[in-house]
């Protein structure tokens, strides 16, 4: 079963959570929506992940779900986000995801965070305020 994970970042958080995952999920296309618009077609499994800024997820993962909804509906679909206020994440799934995709999903989880004014300097410790031990337990939905 091939896996397609999409994804969008600014701060670099959501990337780092994306290495952990192409690293636990056998047989996984990466896909940096900024740069690319992949074909879904192809993959059983698709995982997408976003930053929060202001309550949102970024645009070019909002605009992803918009488009291909109803596709989205007949695959395996986990959904994540990076936010930095975990204590928020129920709310922002909320408005972000429609409710249906939510109720498909497999799994919906939040990977943690930081602000963008604290991102991690060149050199230094790349998963400070990201939950690994999140990310694979996600990651076991599919394999």
């Amino acid at each position: 079963m091939a896996t397609l994970i999409i994804y969008a970042t600014k701060t670099g958080a959501t990337e780092q959570c994306i290495k952990i995952l192409a690293e636990e999920i056998p047989n996984c296309t990466v896909c940096d929506i900024q740069a690319e618009k992949p074909s879904i077609d192809e993959f059983d499994h698709i995982i997408v992940g976003a930053g929060v800024r202001d309550g949102k997820i970024y645009k070019p993962v909002r605009d992803f779900i918009k488009k291909n909804h109803d596709q989205l509906l007949t695959k395996k679909v986990g959904y994540f986000i990076c936010n930095e206020k975990p204590k928020e994440t129920e709310d922002i799934l909320e408005r972000n995801i429609p409710a249906d995709l939510k109720e498909a999903a497999v799994c919906l989880e939040s990977f943690g965070g930081y602000k963008a004014y604290k991102a991690p300097k060149e050199g230094t410790d790349q998963l400070k305020g990201i939950f690994v031990d999140k990310i694979k337990a996600f990651s076991e939905n599919f394999k």
